[in-house]
């Protein structure tokens, strides 16, 4: 890797602004090491499969890809005066950009080697998204989730971290450990998928294998390993994980852009459908423990789902923007 990353050299190229002697500082930053150029292709893989904006950096986006398709669409801009200069594999660069608009940097852009910089991508409430990791592992996220890992990622290990869902299809290297962090607990595999819930508004953390085998363990010790079908439950507020089997399909029905329930408590519903649909709904105490729900959502609106659940449930609802209220009738 370079010695430095002329990060300001790209942030001038995409605004059209990169001069003569800039744009040669960029063709020997990538002449230096032929890490730099996977480190660009690292980041295009990122860009092309990852379209969810961090708040705090989430621009006008019709208005930024108006401004990217005038760009590129310009004769004797820059950017092909710099692909011309450093051939085709040097335009990866120009998606860096849209890296900074798309993800957020955790440490400074300044520093110098990439194993102390992370990327994260996040998903807001209501939304979903997917993502391929630089050694081939597919990521669905699910609402309100993100997933963050070392721009070194592969290179000497494989690791992530998560908050909230994510379901992980592990591409298979015997002599790197895939670890996904999440809470206070670890799940190592080497190649497999399964499903990981870890919000931290949720007292349960869950871990369900839907293919191969998985060890789960937290800094001090591995507890066991688990494979297809099984599933592992760590209570947070007592520490205690317990093991069980549950239907992969079914945990999992998310990522295909369905919702099941079976037998579901009303509480885990609620909390499944302000993730869903990105709404905040207030229901009655009375209600808790008192209501289980067998249904699956596919394309049904909010309205349809609250009036399905009427149907089994003597309430009535009230919807103000995203704040939906629960009462008993």
């Amino acid at each position: 890797m370079a010695h430095k990353i002329p990060w300001h050299i790209f942030v001038k190229c995409f605004h059209n602004q990169a001069s003569k002697e800039e744009i040669a500082e960029l063709k020997e930053w990538l002449d230096e090491d032929s890490d730099n150029i996977s480190f660009l292709e690292e980041i295009h893989n990122i860009y092309t499969v990852s379209t969810v904006l961090p708040p705090v950096l989430a621009p006008n986006m019709k208005k930024a890809w108006e401004t990217i398709n005038k760009k590129t669409q310009q004769k004797n801009s820059t950017w092909q005066t710099i692909q011309k200069t450093i051939k085709p594999i040097a335009a990866i660069a120009a998606v860096l950009i849209i890296f900074f608009l798309g993800l957020k940097v955790i440490n400074a852009p300044s520093e110098s080697s990439i194993s102390t910089q992370y990327a994260e991508v996040f998903t807001q409430p209501g939304e979903k998204t997917s993502v391929k990791l630089p050694d081939g592992t597919t990521v669905w996220l699910n609402s309100s989730s993100s997933l963050k890992y070392s721009f070194a990622f592969n290179h000497k290990e494989r690791e992530v971290e998560l908050t909230g869902e994510a379901y992980f299809q592990v591409a298979k290297n015997k002599s790197k450990r895939f670890r996904v962090k999440s809470g206070a607990l670890y799940v190592d595999v080497y190649g497999t998928s399964f499903d990981v819930k870890n919000y931290p508004d949720i007292n349960q953390q869950e871990i369900t294998v839907a293919e191969g085998i998985v060890g789960i363990s937290d800094h001090t010790k591995e507890f066991r390993k688990i494979t297809k079908g099984e599933k592992a439950m760590l209570d947070k507020q007592s520490g205690v994980i317990n093991f069980t089997t549950d239907d992969p399909e079914l945990v999992s029905a998310w990522k295909n852009n369905e919702l099941v329930f079976k037998d579901t408590p009303i509480k885990d519903v609620i909390k499944a459908l302000e993730s869903w649909y990105g709404v905040n709904i207030k229901y009655e105490k009375q209600m808790m423990n008192k209501h289980s729900y067998s249904f699956k959502i596919k394309t049904e609106s909010f309205k349809e789902v609250m009036d399905m659940m009427k149907i089994m449930t003597p309430f009535e609802y009230k919807i103000n923007g995203k704040d939906v209220e629960l009462k008993y009738k």
